[in-house]
């Protein structure tokens, strides 16, 4: 049902997965190139998580599903924050950047194993056929 919403999590884990590379292959003697990278990085994911979570907001419109929509906003601005922190050690030249990479990737899996199967199950037992069919017309519309 949410298919191009679950397919769209590889592209974030793509994106996680070079952050995680960079923090794993830190470089002390040319920490600025590193910082740069890593900035690039936050760009990428968060702009990546607007989006995935765009797919949700306009797709599930039903008032009956809007609760469970609303509950990911949550999650959605918790991993904002630990972006923005990890962006702002960045300017700092601080190592305390990859402070928030353990607790943002356990948060991030945790969402993503919930939006595979007890987000559709939330929706569908509140939903019948024709309002899931509209949900996957309006993902079809947004992509």
């Amino acid at each position: 049902m949410l298919k191009p919403i679950i397919e769209h999590q590889k592209e974030i884990k793509d994106i996680y997965k070079k952050m995680k590379f960079l923090r794993d292959n830190f470089n002390l003697e040319n920490q600025d190139a590193f910082y740069e990278e890593l900035m690039d990085l936050i760009k990428d994911i968060r702009s990546e998580l607007d989006y995935h979570f765009n797919l949700q907001f306009y797709s599930v419109t039903n008032e009956k599903a809007k609760k469970f929509v609303l509950e990911n906003k949550l999650v959605r601005d918790i991993l904002f924050r630990m972006l923005d922190f990890m962006k702002a050690k960045c300017v700092e030249k601080s190592m305390d950047a990859f402070l928030k990479f353990d607790d943002f990737e356990e948060i991030l899996r945790a969402y993503f194993k919930k939006e595979k199967g007890l987000f559709i199950q939330e929706l569908k037992s509140v939903l019948d056929e024709k309002e899931i069919e509209e949900i996957e017309n309006n993902l079809q519309k947004l992509i």
